[in-house]
């Protein structure tokens, strides 16, 4: 601040002060600052205070620094240079420097009439410490003036600092009377109103913080779903005691939606790598490409069907990185019906999968092992976006829905083992991912970069595939298997040195004869079959969902030993 300016900072203070001395001592006070400006002024006998300048009395004293007494003007040097010397009605003066931290700002003065002069001279030295001690009473106004506009500034900067919190927070008294809250809280709350006074617990009605203030048991990490209305908030609570002045102490509640929680878990983690680019050599089409990135810049939802699971989900994860929610990455739910009772609670509930990916998206791979019951649950939520807390209170989920198949889906719908309304629901934007087994140049493609990548693992850049290798691993049936694939290529680069030639191949025993592939193929057949059986479905049911008739069950089931 400049020191010109700290007097006339507190103008008001220096009137009201000027006025309470002016009476105490029967005569007019001047206090004027530093660039000899007139702060404050009485006209009790005097009106003449309005031009103020280094060759007046009290300009002395500023450019001094030190006290000026006169008992009568006309032996005042200065006066008796002035012309108006014989109009003036001034008689004495005292006047005495106004020190704030070692430097003078301005001086306060007494004035006085011919009358006033015996009485107030008779004592001089007690009437210089009285308008010393005025001087210092209004440097300490001053002083609080200052400290207080510090103190003001600094509550502010510790605000706005509060208010860049993620979490929110809000403080209130040992009785729950709030006393201040970030905009956060605001923010989350849903709260637009003044609630500094109010009480917490009228503005958020909960159990948990109804027990603290009858317990005094602090809480972290709770997790608290509140009805506010036309919103919900779902997270976690925390609560500490803030110990103040002396013994007094307050509380400070934290509040972190889940939602916040994931922003952060996604920011922290590497994610996802898949990219379109990366993807390109497996898809084997451009126009597959193109058609997934017309459909990652919207948040329409999307069904993904493929030979190859590995494929399904590598595809979704490049069109969630391409999304506008790429930020906030992908959750993989993995439909498999072996989870039975907790696969409901773990996607469905009010901390589950759907509403932890509020704003993000959401794969549930291999969405034909989803049973019936599931699949209403999941088209109910489809419909209305919501997620129902017990029933009673609805959390809205803002998710984006991918879903993947490696089966029929609208055969599976034809054969009443998957729901008509959620297939069209879901496959309204449906990607086709070929066979790469039917992509002869796709698949070259897919070994040479595989056979290269386990040559510089494995420090063997000399080992090389003939044609007839080549040609081997083209021509055999994958099942678009990638995994067995990779498999094959890495024993290839380890077992191997030199030139690789088909017969290298099959002697390794690393393919599966015709023979061997019907017989893997039944025995796949008869585990299917034993654990649709185990699961309670009966005959008819699982004709349906294998795909052959009631005659055809039966003579497997008979082939079997089932």
């Amino acid at each position: 601040m400049i020191i010109s300016t700290l007097l006339g900072s507190i103008k008001d203070s220096v009137i009201e002060f000027s006025n309470e001395i002016s009476k105490r001592v029967d005569a007019d006070v001047l206090i004027v600052d530093n660039n000899f400006n007139v702060i404050g002024e009485t006209v009790r006998y005097f009106s003449q205070y309005s031009e103020i300048g280094m060759d007046t009395m009290i300009g002395q004293v500023i450019v001094k620094q030190e006290k000026v007494v006169i008992a009568d003007k006309r032996d005042f040097y200065i006066c008796k240079k002035c012309k108006q010397i014989d109009k003036c009605q001034i008689v004495g003066f005292i006047g005495v420097p106004i020190y704030y931290e070692d430097r003078v700002i301005g001086a306060i003065a007494m004035i006085f009439p011919k009358h006033r002069i015996s009485s107030i001279f008779q004592d001089l030295d007690y009437s210089i410490a009285f308008i010393e001690n005025m001087a210092a009473v209004l440097v300490g106004k001053l002083k609080n003036k200052n400290e207080n506009y510090e103190i003001k500034h600094t509550i502010k900067e510790r605000e706005a600092i509060l208010d860049t919190i993620s979490d929110a927070i809000v403080l209130t008294d040992n009785f729950g009377i709030i006393q201040y809250a970030n905009r956060k809280f605001h923010a989350n709350m849903n709260l637009d109103q003044n609630i500094i006074g109010k009480q917490l617990q009228n503005i958020l009605p909960h159990k948990l913080l109804e027990d603290f203030f009858e317990t005094r048991n602090t809480f972290k990490n709770q997790k608290i779903l509140l009805d506010l209305g036309n919103r919900t908030f779902y997270g976690f609570a925390s609560c500490k005691l803030v110990r103040t002045k002396g013994s007094q102490s307050q509380v400070m509640f934290i509040f972190r939606s889940t939602n916040d929680l994931l922003q952060d878990a996604s920011a922290a983690g590497k994610g996802s790598l898949v990219t379109f680019h990366w993807l390109k050599d497996y898809l084997f089409s451009n126009d597959i490409l193109e058609q997934a990135k017309t459909i990652s810049v919207t948040n329409d939802t999307l069904l993904i069907h493929g030979k190859s699971q590995n494929l399904n989900e590598m595809l979704a994860k490049a069109i969630c990185n391409y999304s506008n929610r790429n930020l906030r990455g992908l959750i993989t739910v993995y439909c498999d019906n072996v989870y039975r009772d907790l696969f409901e609670p773990f996607v469905f509930d009010e901390f589950g999968e759907l509403q932890k990916a509020d704003g993000g998206t959401i794969l549930l791979h291999n969405v034909e092992h989803l049973p019936i019951y599931l699949q209403k649950k999941l088209m109910e939520f489809i419909k209305n976006r919501t997620i129902r807390n017990y029933g009673i209170t609805k959390i809205c989920s803002d998710v984006r829905l991918m879903f993947s198949t490696t089966q029929d889906l609208l055969q599976l719908v034809k054969q009443g083992i998957f729901l008509d309304e959620l297939y069209y629901r879901i496959a309204e934007n449906l990607i086709e991912i070929p066979s790469f087994n039917n992509n002869k140049e796709g698949l070259r493609n897919i070994i040479k970069s595989g056979f290269k990548f386990y040559q510089i693992k494995y420090r063997k850049e000399d080992i090389v595939l003939s044609d007839s290798a080549i040609k081997l691993l083209i021509t055999y049936n994958w099942n678009d298997n990638i995994n067995e694939l990779e498999k094959v290529l890495e024993q290839i680069v380890i077992r191997n040195s030199g030139n690789v030639t088909g017969e290298d191949i099959e002697h390794m025993g690393l393919l599966k004869t015709e023979v061997e592939a019907i017989v893997s193929i039944s025995d796949m057949e008869k585990e299917k079959i034993k654990d649709l059986l185990l699961e309670g479905y009966n005959k008819t049911q699982i004709s349906q969902m294998l795909g052959f008739s009631r005659a055809t069950l039966y003579r497997k089931m008979t082939e079997y030993g089932l």
